[in-house]
């Protein structure tokens, strides 16, 4: 009986806890729950995207606990070649855990980005990095922007966005574009949803097929019309119209001073800007 009344006990505290905890959420603004209910397309790309690269690392973790026990078999056999070859086995492992905890962690920044609000600052510092990758496309990597020159740059891709933004948006979307070249990593967490490793290597690679040049300029034009509220001019993102838009961008951006510092070199800039946080 007594068991019986500690059990009844605890199955009531459980639920009186996880109404308490469930209060906030019931009490919640109708508005505020469909908020988060939308989930756009690149959300859900850069969700599922996660999904595949904790399968992989979880399989890959199984790979290296497997290794370790068939070394630790093979040395109690005494037989040198089995050793070799099971640390071999091992050091493959290894390796490619980390390269599976390295993608896991690149794809969860891409989640908190993806799924960030379009006018939050991480969308502001993560549109300023595709304008340096867009620099970087059309062979003006390694310039820097003051704030005339980031008005400029707006005005010229979106009429009307650079006064729309606020000061902090501003100075997010200059943070990001000065930080310094971004590296592949950086690069997937902003367009994997967009481009493939092989195209956003070709964009950083300073000489891509000029249609990739017009869907990152699209992009980024949604982009600051999501940040800054200004909607898309009609037909402004026609691909006669862009390419209009990569002339004048390219002018500008080829006048701009050369960086003296040399930018991050690919060092993962972006993991540690306002956007995600670090890997």
């Amino acid at each position: 009986m007594q068991f019986r009344k500690r059990t009844l006990s605890a199955v009531v505290a459980a639920v009186v806890s996880a109404s308490l905890a469930a209060g906030p959420a019931l009490m919640e603004p109708a508005s505020a729950a469909s908020t988060r209910a939308t989930v756009t397309d690149e959300c859900a790309s850069a969700q599922a995207a996660h999904a595949v690269a904790v399968s992989t690392k979880t399989t890959a973790h199984r790979a290296l606990v497997k290794a370790r026990k068939a070394l630790r078999k093979a040395k109690h056999t005494h037989r040198a070649a089995k050793i070799r070859k099971a640390k071999r086995n091992l050091k493959h492992a290894k390796t490619r855990y980390a390269a599976r905890t390295r993608d896991e962690h690149v794809q969860a920044a891409r989640v908190g980005y993806a799924c960030s609000s379009p006018t939050s600052s991480s969308r502001a510092a993560g549109t300023g990095m595709k304008l340096d990758i867009l620099a970087i496309a059309t062979g003006s990597g390694s310039k820097v922007l003051d704030g005339a020159g980031l008005a400029a740059l707006l005005e010229d891709l979106l009429p009307g966005s650079s006064s729309a933004l606020d000061a902090g948006q501003l100075s997010a979307l200059l943070s990001g574009f000065n930080t310094g070249t971004p590296s592949l990593d950086d690069a997937t967490v902003l367009l994997g949803s967009v481009f493939t490793p092989d195209q956003l290597t070709a964009l950083l690679g300073g000489s891509p097929d000029p249609t990739l040049v017009l869907t990152l300029l699209q992009n980024i034009i949604e982009q600051l019309s999501g940040l800054s509220g200004v909607p898309v001019p009609p037909g402004a993102l026609d691909p006669t119209a862009l390419q209009g838009v990569v002339t004048t961008v390219t002018t500008l951006l080829g006048g701009l001073a050369t960086s003296t510092t040399g930018g991050s070199g690919g060092g993962g800039t972006l993991i540690c800007l306002p956007l995600v946080g670090c890997l």
